[in-house]
């Protein structure tokens, strides 16, 4: 079985020992700055709807990644991030369950605590106006009692018993219903599972934790930083190097005030540009969210400034860039 494709089939503490030794405890892997940074990549594919079909090359790193961010998750509360990452991870992981053999499909069932049987049943299905009758032809088979395990937790309408063959105790199902119960099923153990998984105590797991916290908020209003105009991106960098001018800090601030940025945000940013620390930033942070009516220069302006080169507005700039990414995740 490819624990790569299906890393919620094994629990992390017992895998961490199993995979690296009894010394190695999944509290220290929790640890690995590597291991925390694939698992806030994992995160902001899931946020953008487009996780790939791989995330590293590593069969460790995919497991110990996705239970990490889970975790981190739990440790939060979160329920908005926490569905749209279950709806990204389950997503990937029906494509995988689609490209499965039968045989495969036989062993995830078991890991889950379905039997599945092969035996062939066949009944008639439609009568044509000739008179001839096309037969349906079923070759997989699960006890009842094990086919409600999940479906009977499912909305899925094409799993509700009275939408199946059932005779003799066994639901009977074709390749591509079996696929759509894996699917159903899987999340349903994962997140059953997930309430008995220990979270770890680390420093850089708790640093994850606040980072999950962080993307949430901002998910929450809505902001998205990478889709930030290239002049407030280069107003940022200019500050690694030196004292930003009154005029660009006006510009930063105003525009992020326009844009509704979340309060953690403004205040990290503030930090990290050498504006304010500490409590000061807080202060400074907390201020600027209740503030109104402020916008920044025109493109016109900032360019005869000599502050950044621009072609519109700041503000409609962005929005454009956040309903283009929207409207990319509709369709």
């Amino acid at each position: 079985m490819n624990l790569k494709r299906y890393p919620y089939l094994v629990d992390p503490w017992s895998y961490a020992s199993l995979k690296l030794g009894s010394g190695v405890s999944f509290e220290v892997l929790a640890g690995d700055e590597h291991l925390v940074s694939l698992a806030l990549t994992r995160l902001k594919y899931c946020l953008d709807g487009r996780l790939p079909d791989e995330i590293s090359a590593s069969t460790e790193d995919e497991v110990f990644s996705f239970w990490l961010l889970l975790l981190a998750l739990k440790a939060t509360g979160s329920i908005y991030v926490f569905d749209r990452v279950l709806d990204a991870e389950f997503d990937r992981i029906a494509r995988f369950l689609r490209g499965e053999g039968v045989d495969n499909l036989i062993l995830i069932a078991g890991a889950l605590g379905i039997r599945v049987e092969r035996r062939t049943i066949s009944f008639p299905w439609v009568k044509e106006r000739d008179g001839r009758v096309i037969h349906r032809t079923l070759d997989l088979a699960i006890p009842v009692a094990d086919f409600l395990r999940y479906a009977s937790k499912s909305k899925a309408e094409e799993l509700r018993l009275a939408n199946n063959f059932v005779k003799g105790g066994y639901v009977y199902l074709d390749r591509e219903r079996l696929v759509k119960l894996l699917s159903e099923a899987s999340r349903i153990f994962l997140v059953e599972k997930l309430k008995t998984v220990e979270i770890p105590e680390s420093k850089a797991f708790q640093r994850l934790v606040e980072e999950v916290r962080r993307l949430e908020a901002m998910e929450a209003t809505g902001f998205r930083e990478e889709l930030l105009p290239d002049c407030i991106r280069s107003i940022v960098a200019s500050s690694k190097a030196r004292r930003l001018s009154d005029e660009e800090i006006y510009v930063l601030l105003s525009f992020l005030s326009s844009i509704g940025a979340p309060r953690e945000y403004v205040e990290r940013l503030l930090v990290e540009t050498g504006l304010a620390g500490g409590e000061e930033a807080r202060v400074v942070a907390e201020s600027l969210s209740r503030i109104r009516g402020y916008t920044p220069f025109k493109c016109e302006e900032l360019r005869s400034r000599g502050i950044c080169d621009c072609l519109e507005d700041l503000v409609r700039e962005y929005r454009a860039r956040v309903r283009t990414q929207q409207a990319r995740r509709r369709s």
